[in-house]
């Protein structure tokens, strides 16, 4: 199987999702419009998106459903990066090749433009057609995607981020910032699919969560590698980045606690082999999310 005939098949599909869905929208000649799609829709990897497919393919989900789930995580997804990169947080000119949401269309606009984002993630969880998926499971995916992304997820992920440049931490205390911050969006891509299907095992949600934990982990310490590597003259006088993980305990260390991340969720995915799942894409995934070159 090719990896890219997949992973090409999704990314068009959710891209032309965002796109259709963004049309509905009244008002298309507002800035504030405008400036939600600019940061949707210009690039990125949909990563998040090809887990709710693929995870979703493999607990039978209808994929209309997954792709209103995809479009909820891809739009709160879009938001956080607005938002990180303003200047009162990570100060970032560029993202995904072009200017910044705030750089082009001014901090005010970026600001509304998240905050439109993470409702419209919301309307769309609870107002789209999703077959199969009852109202008692409809609530559970909004309940998911919120509690993962406010003050028990994502967002204190981020304040503790931002704490972090005043102490020096050890690396308990960094995994557990890139948990809140980055690995449960993406716990969050995997749960909402097995939440809308047909089937429910608390071992299997405690894999699930396993699973997750492991590809967010190695993600951040990734992204931390790519930063120090790129930009080594300007870490020098940048204080931030002495808490990440190539600073902690250097690259060497990194790349093999990466490694160690990587084969616990190989070794996961193969349980649900062994449970007669069919794991061969999400294999071909993981590699490609954990031993990507950017």
């Amino acid at each position: 199987m090719n990896f890219f005939n997949f992973y090409d098949f999704y990314k068009s599909r959710i891209n032309k999702q965002l796109l259709d869905m963004f049309n509905t929208l009244p008002d298309q000649n507002s800035i504030l419009i405008k400036s939600m799609k600019y940061a949707s829709l210009i690039g990125g990897k949909r990563l998040r998106a090809c887990l709710v497919y693929i995870f979703g393919e493999m607990f039978k989900v209808n994929i209309i459903t997954l792709d209103a789930i995809s479009i909820a995580i891809e739009l709160i997804h879009s938001y956080s990066l607005i938002h990180d990169d303003l200047p009162s947080i990570d100060n970032d000119a560029f993202r995904r090749g072009n200017v910044s949401c705030h750089v082009k269309f001014g901090e005010s606009f970026a600001i509304l433009s998240g905050d439109a984002l993470q409702s419209l993630a919301f309307n769309v969880l609870s107002t789209y057609i999703m077959p199969g998926v009852s109202n008692k499971k409809r609530i559970k995916i909004i309940s998911e995607l919120s509690y993962s992304i406010g003050s028990t997820g994502m967002c204190i992920g981020q304040a503790l981020d931002l704490e972090k440049d005043t102490k020096e931490l050890n690396v308990c205390e960094l995994d557990k910032i890139n948990l809140y911050k980055t690995a449960f969006l993406i716990r969050s891509s995997i749960r909402m699919p097995y939440l809308s299907s047909n089937f429910f095992s608390k071992k299997i949600l405690s894999l699930l969560d396993r699973f997750s934990i492991c590809i967010g982990l190695s993600f951040q310490i990734q992204d931390d590698i790519f930063d120090f590597k790129n930009d080594t003259k300007e870490l020098k006088n940048n204080k931030n980045i002495y808490n990440t993980y190539p600073n902690l305990i250097g690259i060497e260390k990194s790349k093999k606690k990466i490694k160690i991340l990587y084969q616990e969720a190989l070794s996961i995915l193969k349980i649900f082999e062994k449970k007669s799942f069919i794991i061969n894409k999400l294999e071909l995934l993981t590699d490609f999310i954990i031993q990507r070159s950017k």
